[in-house]
């Protein structure tokens, strides 16, 4: 297939997320408390449950909550400084903290639930690195079951949508507001380590404060470059607990748009450094990072989303089983509470 005939494939999908990311902005003006990339995502899922979509909308959906949102991310790093960096400080020891805990707990909790440990395996990459993405980078490597897939794909996007609405909620309405020191960068790190999906990581960041959603990512980054070690880790563990079957290799991808995204923080800590010493160069960058921040990325986030919430099918999710389904409740709960803990902990020494 051509590029042209792939890009009219996709653009039925397009258009309607574009529209549902348009009336997620028309509810937003009349209720500012939920970001129009919620009411997005919400009306994603609506929409997608709902009604009986055509099937020629779903390529260009699965373009845009896939390809969309992570060259969206790429623009991202455009407007956020690797300055922000010391902002966090020591808060990004905390991505690491829970990678170990959660992937290492899932394993072990795993077997003694008696559940597989390819699907334990899933699980834990799921809570502990980016989600479905982590899953669906794993699974090759060691030889996941499509059931095992789906299920942990199930169960992961479940309760990862339960902490995007929940993590802004708590720090709102609860004494989580004092123990993070009422500061909305810890409460990013909060965020950029419990929360599952970058997407998830955005929204959740997003509905306190966009100025939020900077830390937070920078944060998920480094839960994101660590796909390849866990992978490795992976294999690892099934080799151990299943000796007696053929030795697994494991295929190491990095993910391009998270290098990118780096690399783009790169550019605009050095644009906002030398750019004001040249008038011309100053004006023209001042103008590109208003209209990326204030313009460009809204709303190629919220048609994201939009993609990204007609994912979410409900149907799916109730055919988890009950074991798998608890267990995932699991994780995730101990990757919030440990998250919640190490931030915390970090507070203090965060600006």
């Amino acid at each position: 297939m051509s590029k042209a005939e792939r890009f009219a494939e996709n653009v039925p999908g397009i258009i309607l997320a574009m529209f549902i990311a348009l009336i997620g902005f028309a509810i937003w003006t009349q209720y500012k408390p939920i970001s129009a990339l919620m009411w997005s995502f919400i009306l994603g899922i609506a929409f997608s449950n709902t009604l009986d979509l055509p099937e020629n909308v779903t390529p260009g959906l699965k373009f845009i909550s896939s390809s969309l949102l992570k060259f969206t991310i790429v623009l991202l790093g455009l407007v956020t400084s690797a300055s922000v960096w010391f902002e966090v400080g020591i808060g990004a020891v905390n991505a690491l903290v829970i990678i170990t805990v959660s992937f290492l707990t899932s394993i072990y909790m795993g077997k003694r639930l008696g559940l597989s440990t390819r699907l334990a395996i899933l699980i834990g990459v799921g809570t502990s690195i980016c989600g479905a993405s982590a899953i669906a980078a794993t699974a090759p490597a060691i030889k996941a079951k499509e059931e095992e897939i789906g299920v942990a794909i199930s169960g992961i996007t479940l309760f990862g949508l339960i902490s995007m609405f929940l993590y802004p909620y708590l720090f709102s309405n609860t004494i989580v507001r004092n123990w993070l020191l009422d500061s909305l960068n810890v409460y990013a790190v909060w965020v950029g380590s419990g929360v599952h999906e970058s997407a998830q990581v955005i929204a959740a960041a997003c509905t306190l404060s966009v100025e939020c959603m900077q830390p937070a990512l920078v944060i998920k980054s480094i839960r994101i470059f660590m796909i390849a070690p866990i992978v490795l880790a992976s294999t690892f563990f099934l080799n151990k607990f299943e000796s007696g079957k053929d030795k697994l290799d494991a295929k190491i991808t990095v993910p391009l748009f998270a290098v990118l995204f780096l690399v783009n923080s790169l550019i605009c800590a050095g644009l906002n450094t030398y750019a004001p010493a040249i008038p011309s160069l100053n004006v023209a960058w001042v103008f590109t990072k208003t209209a990326l921040k204030n313009s460009i990325i809204p709303f190629l986030l919220a048609v994201s989303f939009a993609g990204v919430g007609s994912k979410v099918q409900f149907s799916d999710i109730a055919k988890v089983g009950w074991k798998p389904f608890g267990f995932a409740a699991m994780m995730s709960i101990l990757a919030g509470i440990l998250a919640l803990g190490m931030a915390i902990l970090v507070a203090p020494y965060i600006v």
